[in-house]
């Protein structure tokens, strides 16, 4: 069998969708029986066959992922392709070739309002592609899940849940930051953006009486400004960006515990990769937030600052934190990477 995987998050995305694409494509194991191939806009170098545009669509490489690429895809024999970021091609559906498409969240659906108009029209017409001929939508947790069926009226019948994973634990060799030497604080791992709900974090915390700081660690968003004069004040607030996965290592292994404010998710990996460090979460009670922390993370309404407060204030004191860290490693069990993939290989099967 040949599968087909859009390559476009692997190559260019070094967080996220990024993660999720290499996660995915190195960890399938190699076998006599299937054959793996990408599919990238610009040629790319890996142990798997690149396929790219040629010819005059190398300059028209957009149309050639939306569409063209189908005559590749057929061309090339592919049996089954997997679409990674929420769309497939165009037309594919008129082809033999089974379709799989990974919807991580509606974010786009939600929150319009982050989007230009040009955008929201281009994303919710591959959504809405995707959604109607993709042989089978994975999703990465119930809460997108009920969000296709119940605002999109997907058919439930060909929706499988299957949760992220991340690898055990980070590798990191040096320590870029050697932030802050023997110094408690307290971990956000979070991109500058309004959903992501970090001045109602930084307003909080600055309402608590401790010595630990709070560091948040993320991209820069078009939030950061606000959250950056919130905290400027404060000296024991820290904002770090493009952060790399040296330094993203060692913050949640030397932090005390993580806080995860967000007001939606189609996941929340940061909450899965605190655990992987045997660190606990304070972490929103809305979306898919409790389906990954489980009994391992204390839980509040992200929009109700004085629920934050008493959440910190509760992990603040180590005989409670430990309550919740006891549970990381049963709740680990859930996103266990060989099992998950072992999912998608009979999905590949089935299909």
């Amino acid at each position: 069998m040949k599968i087909g995987f859009d390559a476009k998050r692997y190559f260019n995305n070094k967080t996220g969708l990024g993660n999720y694409s290499r996660w995915l494509i190195d960890g399938l194991p190699n076998s006599n029986k299937d054959e793996y191939h990408l599919y990238h806009t610009s040629t790319n170098t890996h142990t798997l066959p690149v396929h790219s545009p040629k010819g005059i669509l190398r300059f028209f490489s957009s149309f050639w992922r939306s569409k063209s690429i189908v005559k590749d895809l057929v061309n090339d024999d592919i049996d089954v392709y997997h679409g990674l970021s929420n769309e497939i091609p165009f037309g594919i559906h008129r082809t033999t070739i089974k379709t799989i498409v990974t919807i991580h969240d509606l974010i786009n659906i939600r929150y319009p309002e982050y989007y230009n108009s040009i955008d929201k029209l281009i994303y919710k017409a591959k959504l809405n592609y995707a959604i109607k001929y993709a042989h089978i939508i994975i999703v990465p947790s119930y809460q997108t899940k009920d969000d296709l069926i119940n605002i999109l009226n997907t058919s439930g019948d060909k929706i499988k849940v299957i949760p992220l994973s991340v690898k055990s634990n980070r590798s990191y060799t040096k320590d870029e930051y050697a932030y802050p030497p023997e110094t408690n604080y307290i971990l956000c791992v979070s991109g500058f953006t309004k959903r992501k709900n970090l001045l109602n974090l930084v307003s909080a915390y600055k309402n608590i009486e401790t010595d630990t700081h709070l560091v948040i660690a993320g991209r820069k968003g078009d939030t950061y400004a606000k959250v950056f004069n919130a905290s400027n004040a404060t000296n024991n607030i820290t904002l770090m960006t493009d952060v790399s996965d040296d330094t993203l290592g060692l913050l949640y292994a030397k932090c005390d515990f993580c806080i995860y404010p967000s007001e939606y998710e189609g996941f929340g990996i940061p909450i899965l990769e605190a655990f992987t460090h045997g660190k606990t979460v304070a972490t929103s009670n809305i979306s898919s937030m409790p389906e990954v922390g489980g009994n391992a993370a204390l839980y509040f309404n992200p929009l109700k600052k004085e629920e934050i407060i008493t959440c910190l204030n509760v992990l603040l004191d180590p005989a409670k934190r430990a309550t919740y860290e006891k549970n990381i490693g049963e709740r680990l069990h859930h996103f266990h990477s060989e099992k998950l993939l072992v999912q998608y290989q009979d999905i590949y099967q089935t299909i």
